[in-house]
């Protein structure tokens, strides 16, 4: 499913109020921020917050819902553009485990009840990621709810959370001998939970660090999050624009994997930089502004319509404020451990220059 949307549905009335149904049975009351993380044992029975009450009322837009999408992506695309964030914690995990995504009918007689509880812990992992993607700590706080389901699906069977992401992958996995759709469906789960790790490792590397750079550290994560978006967006519409055939979302979907798999092995580089002394000297050309600026200009020269020059300008701002911050963070570690920490900020800037991230073959 592609993260980014244009087109009017002409089915709105009908979703909205499926939508206002589905969100009203299986909302929460939000907990307050300290305690949000300690889930009730009955979280399905309790009302919606106020404060998505509130946003829901104050609704006075209808808003555009892009063509040809599946009754649960439209009300997907409805969450995400009417239920702003803050999502807490507790109403990511209120929501029903809608099974959003099935095997191919010719291998439902095949699946045992194992099975389906995998389906189960997939459909709730990305019915949750389908409420929180967007803004930034709302994606931590599904990696929080993640954790969650997750040890209830693992403590029973007495396996590690990575034994149940393996299970949740194993359901995936019934997805990709089935039509175009359900492959590129499964590719589209499979990036999500690349996308999950990098975020859980984010998360625990900025716990694992100085208090006093813990702050900068979360708006550096922030920062990330928003200039992988807008990179994942110039790839899907400016450089894949045009291209329709049907295995396309298994390459958009590799490409946002390599992204998150990219930044998740460069936060190990960064906290070997940080707590192990770990001596970091650059290993790409340094990105300098007319090489940036070059960049950008092949993007231009792909599409020169106002939507795609926002694009550009949004892939340039997001970069730019992404750096910016680093060097804030640089600024405040010891030399030379900032020098360090620079030259990590130059290469990943050269890799972003270049598009250097290559799909894994489990996309092609």
């Amino acid at each position: 499913m592609k993260r980014d949307f244009s087109k009017r549905l002409s089915l709105l009335p009908v979703v909205c109020i499926f939508f206002l149904c589905l969100i009203t049975s299986c909302g929460k009351k939000a907990q307050d921020e300290g305690t949000e993380e300690n889930t009730p044992v009955d979280i399905h029975s309790l009302p919606l917050s106020p404060q998505i009450l509130t946003r829901l009322n104050a609704l006075d837009t209808v808003p555009n819902i892009p063509e040809g999408l599946t009754q649960e992506e439209q009300v997907a695309f409805i969450e995400n553009h009417v239920l702003k964030t803050p999502i807490s914690v507790i109403e990511l995990l209120a929501l029903q485990p809608i099974h959003t995504l099935d095997p191919d009918e010719r291998y439902w007689d095949y699946i045992t009840e194992e099975d389906w509880k995998k389906f189960r812990l997939m459909n709730r992992f990305m019915r949750m990621q389908y409420v929180a993607l967007g803004d930034p700590m709302d994606e931590l706080r599904w990696v929080t709810a993640t954790q969650v389901i997750l040890d209830d699906y693992a403590t029973p069977l007495g396996i590690t959370q990575e034994q149940a992401i393996d299970s949740l992958l194993d359901a995936a996995g019934f997805l990709c001998g089935g039509t175009q759709y359900q492959i590129n469906q499964c590719t589209y789960v499979m990036s999500s939970v690349e996308y999950y790790k990098t975020l859980a490792a984010y998360q625990t590397f900025i716990k694992q660090m100085p208090e006093e750079l813990q702050s900068l550290l979360h708006e550096e994560y922030t920062a990330w999050n928003k200039m992988n978006k807008a990179r994942h967006n110039a790839y899907v519409n400016i450089v894949q624009a045009g291209n329709h055939y049907s295995s396309l979302p298994m390459g958009l979907e590799g490409k946002y994997a390599a992204y998150a798999e990219m930044r998740r092995h460069l936060l190990a580089i960064e906290k070997q930089i940080l707590t192990e002394g770990k001596t970091y000297s650059i290993q790409h050309p340094v990105v300098k502004t007319m090489d940036w600026n070059n960049y950008l200009q092949t993007l231009r020269y792909k599409s020169s319509c106002d939507e795609s020059l926002a694009i550009i300008n949004d892939l340039d701002e997001s970069v730019r404020a992404w750096i910016r911050v680093r060097q804030k963070i640089a600024d405040q570690l010891p030399c030379p451990v900032g020098t360090y920490y620079d030259n990590l900020t130059a290469d990943y800037h050269w890799v972003i220059t270049n598009d250097d991230e290559p799909v894994s073959e489990n996309y092609n």
